[in-house]
């Protein structure tokens, strides 16, 4: 995935589901993120880039809250692939 498609959707999330980032942050940092819980702010706030480690332990964080609220909405990790909408989808055997 891309970065700023990684970050851009982590941060929707968050606002979305109003996630504490302060308890967000806490919970980055036990899973081994390394920035400060102002580099969090600014980078669900689209103002800052994370390292992809650190994208992906703050996606780790983020969803752990999401699961505990039963949020269905989650965030991408950096490997995680866009899917088109189905309507959008085509069908790989077709001629169209």
């Amino acid at each position: 995935m891309d970065e700023a498609d990684q970050q851009a959707l982590t941060g929707a999330v968050i606002k979305r589901h109003g996630l504490d980032l302060a308890e967000v942050w806490l919970d980055f940092v036990a899973l081994g993120g390394d920035a400060s819980e102002q580099d969090i702010r600014d980078y669900s706030s689209g103002t800052a880039a994370l390292s992809k480690d650190d994208r992906d332990a703050l996606t780790q964080a983020v969803n752990e809250h999401c699961a505990a609220a039963n949020a269905l909405v989650r965030a991408p990790f950096s490997g995680s692939l866009l899917a088109l909408p189905q309507k959008e989808r085509q069908d790989p055997y077709s001629s169209k």
